[in-house]
């Protein structure tokens, strides 16, 4: 019997498709894979450790999965059956029934990598912010998806959607709604290193059913990060430069932020580590705390919220700045505008930022 229910989800149900049978020995090759997974971890975590900290950060769990058990698989079918249940970002048991085909993401991260790891065609929905080329990476390829979307309850479930990626500080009273109504939401949080930036792409790989493209994204990732940690590994601490981010409302980028492994990795340290910083990693710097820090660069939002040349403004006016004449970043020219989707990325994009921040501060290794 069809529900009501079943037809406001579009279930198996109420589209006719007949729900995947889960092979137990497949579940069992699964769990073995997984034990063998932790101890190829642990070994290579222990040997990090004990060889000193490599520039290049250590492979998280979900992408050494990808990469050391996925990789070599003719076919990934075996393990990624559905119905997959998870657990989400805020400690949630989400349950994909099937290879969902009809996704909604409201988030600007999962909108970036949805669209590298599937087809459009599989995609109801992204946020308003795919399209703004002033801050998305995706903004040419987001408009082969017909909608743009916000949290509101109605309208994804009227779409029977069966997989909502949502932000895990979003309100909590819609998220539930669309789970009473049997929508799939998997909440997903901020990524505040590169290493989580893998987590979270080997989640939304997995929930996907894409693994194996999951794979080609983490491993471009860090055949960029490798280049440029070929390019300046060898410069001494003592040289390397000091790095401020600086935005429109006096705010930097702490210990605990992507930022800050965006700037270890590109070669450079950053100005703000030493200072208190919030759960985000952010910083207060008022104008005698950037004089007192005097970074040798100064890196600027390239796009501002609502304010179209926005941040063109904002680098005019630090320039202007009678009292930021003497910083050192002024007074030798290094002060730039960073590209928003890149400065502000938390998705497959992140290993783009290093690269234009390494090739920003040390162009003469670049030629």
């Amino acid at each position: 019997m069809t529900t009501a229910l079943s037809q406001a989800t579009g279930s198996p149900a109420a589209t006719g498709k007949a729900e995947r049978k889960v092979d137990p020995a497949a579940r069992r090759r699964w769990g073995e894979r997984k034990e063998d997974l932790d101890a190829v971890v642990e070994t290579l975590h222990a040997a990090d450790t004990a060889g000193g900290r490599s520039l290049v950060p250590r492979f998280s769990r979900a992408s050494l999965f990808l990469l050391l058990v996925v990789l070599p698989l003719a076919s990934i079918a075996s393990f990624a059956e559905y119905p997959l249940s998870v657990k989400d970002d805020s400690g949630s048991v989400v349950t994909v029934p099937w290879k969902p085909v009809r996704i909604i993401s409201l988030t600007l991260p999962t909108d970036e990598i949805l669209l590298a790891l599937v087809d459009p065609s599989r995609i109801l929905a992204l946020t308003t912010f795919a399209a703004d080329r002033g801050i998305s990476s995706v903004a040419q390829e987001a408009s082969r998806v017909p909608r743009a979307m916000t949290l509101s309850v109605e309208p994804i479930v009227a779409l029977h959607p069966d997989l909502v990626f949502a932000a895990s500080w979003s309100d909590a009273a819609p998220i539930g709604q669309l789970r009473a109504a049997g929508v799939p939401v998997y909440r997903i949080s901020s990524a505040t290193s590169i290493a989580a930036v893998e987590d979270k792409i080997a989640r939304c790989a997995l929930l996907t059913g894409e693994t194996q493209n999951g794979v080609r994204i983490i491993a471009a990732m860090r055949s960029k990060i490798a280049a440029v940690e070929g390019k300046v590994g060898k410069i001494p601490p003592a040289r390397r430069l000091r790095v401020l981010d600086y935005t429109t409302f006096g705010s930097s980028m702490g210990k605990g932020s992507s930022w800050d492994d965006v700037v270890r990795f590109a070669g450079l340290v950053n100005a703000a580590a030493d200072l208190g910083s919030d759960e985000w990693g952010q910083v207060p710097v008022s104008t005698e705390k950037l004089l007192t820090i005097d970074p040798d660069m100064l890196i600027l939002p390239g796009w501002v919220y609502g304010e179209t040349g926005g941040a063109q403004a904002f680098l005019r006016r630090v320039l202007d700045d009678p009292a930021l004449r003497g910083l050192t970043a002024v007074k030798t020219g290094r002060v730039s505008m960073m590209p928003e989707p890149l400065r502000s990325s938390t998705s497959q994009y992140i290993a783009d930022a290093v690269v234009w921040l390494a090739r920003t501060a040390y162009p003469e290794l670049f030629k």
